[in-house]
């Protein structure tokens, strides 16, 4: 295989300026059928990149070329197979080997128009599939959007690990390159292993359910007592009589994970659950003003006067179409959502979250937001995929559970809700759904028209949603703006002599303790920078790639700051300055955050920080302790007699925590 794509590198290098015309024709070619089995155009792609990701050749114009030559080399493979039709069982080499288009043709219609999306990132079938599709009839405008879509996300991938290795080898050592690539390779693998083990162990588990709960109808049919329960959970087709059965299972089962849920929520406090404080804290470090933007935007497709008229709209739609009985199952969905919420925020009585400028006054669990999308959204996207084939009714279930997940973790990100409440939400939408599809499914409905559903639903929202966000969308900016921490004030003498301690003595990620507080000092924070500067530490380098390489593959990781910086008060530091050890390569840093406190007679501000080495990436999973500093007056001011301007004093606290206290003399 090198000897063909050897020459190929060698000739681009040559002649950097054909690599557009160069990759087109190997895009095409690896994508057009019988021609893609004989180019090695997975290898030589990735070769590309690597030329592209060293700037050899221009990156952005050859991935254009690159999504280019796959669409059209997938289009010549459709017209084939559409000019041919079943003639091509005729032509060689499917004549002499008709079990490979057999293959394709399974494929096809297994995932419908689909199939050409998918079998783009499956090498056997990768040029065979948009030939079949054409010999089968696919409408050319499904084939043309799955094919357009497919190769706008086929080149990149197939790309980047050559992109990666190229512009690695830039800016790395060839050895360390090909490490951090294999690091990052075998994280790549171990992630998807998990996610397969997941998903294999979750499909046993259903199947073995599905199989109990199948036995336990039959039983029930033929009990004396307890056959009722088979006519309550009658479905239209006596087929899937069980399925009744097994959604009920579900049922009972998410009813009882809320109530239990609630019952835990209200005996402990959702403040003091781990889960919440952590992930409470966790989003509150993150925020910024353009992502709270964003924030906003997506949790107004949870608000009740966005979402509960387009269930109002949708009744009347449906009486309009006379589908009476699915008009009330739609009206049902808002009112189980809105009425549940009410009933259980008032049995839960669960404080709401401090931290935000004006929290709403209703109790917290569950959110009413995510209930409401949750239940809506997936309950119309329930009754539009009721007219899809069974294979294709996830293209609708897919979008209106990202919007109903989105939604949930929005409420996390503003601050308005606990993750008890949100993940209580989730909960009792899904419960109030699978209610909704049991009194559904006892009466044969014909599907409803999914085009023109579709249309209201969607004009109804886009109304709604614009109303609403216009009138306001400011004054929840406002409300949902972070409570900056008080500020108090403090005496000198106080803190000084130690008589005043700070309350937080840690910081801390995801809400919980991580590293002792081990510097206190009262001053200007640019006087203290101009100090620290003139000792020996410097600023940090800028956050780039080649950084976060370092840190991810744990390649000399411990020369480099941590990805995620340590919060204090859920805040970033204010000061980082870094410095190397003596006589080795590790990386002291040293930060400062605002302690929310004010000395009094100087009205200068009281910093809090942290000294120490830069542990490896993944130092926790080899060493129980990483490398300790103690602190000491020489481990910040290294030319001690040269500074006059500061005076300090080092004491204990706790169980023996030492701490530096600096101020100005």
């Amino acid at each position: 295989m090198s000897d063909i794509v050897s020459p190929l590198l060698q000739w681009l290098n040559a002649n950097p300026e054909l690599a557009g015309v160069a990759t087109f024709v190997i895009s095409a070619s690896e994508s057009i059928a019988i021609i893609g089995t004989i180019v090695p155009g997975s290898i030589t792609m990735t070769a590309i990149g690597t030329l592209a990701g060293a700037g050899i050749i221009p990156l952005w114009p050859t991935l254009i070329w690159a999504i280019l030559g796959a669409i059209v080399g997938d289009g010549i493979s459709y017209w084939i197979g559409r000019y041919f039709k079943g003639g091509l069982r005729n032509i060689w080499p499917f004549k002499n080997n008709p079990g490979v288009l057999k293959r394709g043709e399974t494929f096809v219609h297994k995932y419908g128009f689909m199939s050409v999306f998918i079998g783009r990132f499956i090498g056997p079938v990768r040029a065979l599939v948009p030939m079949v599709a054409g010999m089968l009839g696919m409408k050319p405008l499904q084939f043309t959007l799955s094919n357009v879509l497919s190769a706008i996300g086929w080149a990149p991938v197939y790309m980047l690990p050559g992109i990666l290795l190229g512009a690695a080898s830039l800016e790395l050592p060839p050895d360390i390159a090909i490490h951090v690539l294999l690091v990052l390779f075998l994280i790549f693998l171990f992630i998807i292993l998990c996610l397969w083990i997941v998903y294999k162990l979750l499909s046993l588990l259903s199947n073995r359910v599905e199989m109990t709960l199948t036995q336990l109808w039959h039983s029930l049919k033929k009990s004396r007592y307890f056959h009722v329960a088979t006519i309550v959970l009658k479905h239209h087709d006596p087929k899937q009589h069980h399925g009744q059965l097994i959604l009920a299972f579900y049922f009972l089962l998410t009813s009882s994970l809320l109530f239990l849920l609630v019952y835990y929520v209200r005996s402990v406090g959702a403040e003091n659950i781990f889960v919440n404080d952590a992930l409470f804290h966790f989003f509150r470090s993150i925020r910024s003003p353009s992502a709270d933007r964003v924030m906003i935007a997506i949790t107004l497709l949870g608000q009740k006067e966005v979402i509960l008229p387009v269930v109002g709209v949708l009744f009347l739609w449906l009486l309009y179409t006379k589908r009476v009985r699915a008009a009330l199952h739609a009206l049902a969905l808002g009112i189980l959502a809105a009425g549940s919420v009410y009933f259980i925020k008032h049995l839960a009585q669960s404080p709401r979250p401090w931290g935000i400028v004006h929290s709403p006054e209703t109790y917290s669990m569950p959110s009413g937001h995510t209930t409401l999308a949750t239940t809506v959204y997936l309950g119309i996207a329930f009754m539009i995929a009721c007219t899809l084939p069974k294979n294709r009714r996830w293209l609708i279930y897919t979008p209106a559970a990202i919007v109903a997940f989105a939604v949930g973790v929005t409420r996390l990100y503003l601050g308005a809700h606990w993750f008890t409440d949100t993940l209580a939400g989730w909960l009792l939408g899904a419960a109030s759904i699978m209610l909704v599809i049991l009194s559904y499914h006892r009466q044969h409905e014909k599907p409803i028209r999914l085009f023109s559903t579709t249309v209201v639903c969607a004009i109804t929202l886009c109304i709604t949603y614009s109303v609403f966000s216009f009138t306001h969308f400011d004054k929840l900016k406002h409300n949902y703006a972070q409570s900056p921490w008080p500020i108090s004030l403090i005496e000198m003498k106080q803190w000084w002599g130690r008589n005043e301690l700070i309350p937080n003595l840690h910081v801390s990620l995801f809400g919980f303790p991580s590293a002792p507080i081990s510097l206190e000092w009262v001053g200007n924070l640019e006087s203290i920078r101009k100090t620290l500067l003139k000792e020996g530490w410097s600023e940090p380098p800028d956050r780039d790639w080649v950084t976060i390489l370092h840190r991810i593959s744990d390649v000399k990781s411990g020369e480099y700051l941590p990805l995620v910086a340590p919060q204090y008060l859920d805040k970033r530091p204010a000061l980082v300055l870094v410095r190397t050890a003596n006589g080795s390569k590790k990386l002291i840093a040293l930060r400062l955050w605002a302690s929310g406190r004010v000395i009094k007679d100087s009205d200068q501000p009281l910093w809090v920080g942290t000294i120490g080495v830069v542990p490896r990436s993944y130092n926790w999973l080899f060493r129980k302790k990483p490398d300790e500093l103690q602190t000491k007056p020489e481990v910040v001011f290294t030319h001690r007699v040269k500074q006059p301007a500061w005076e300090w004093r080092l004491i204990t606290v706790g169980k023996n925590q030492p701490i530096l206290l600096i101020r100005e003399k």
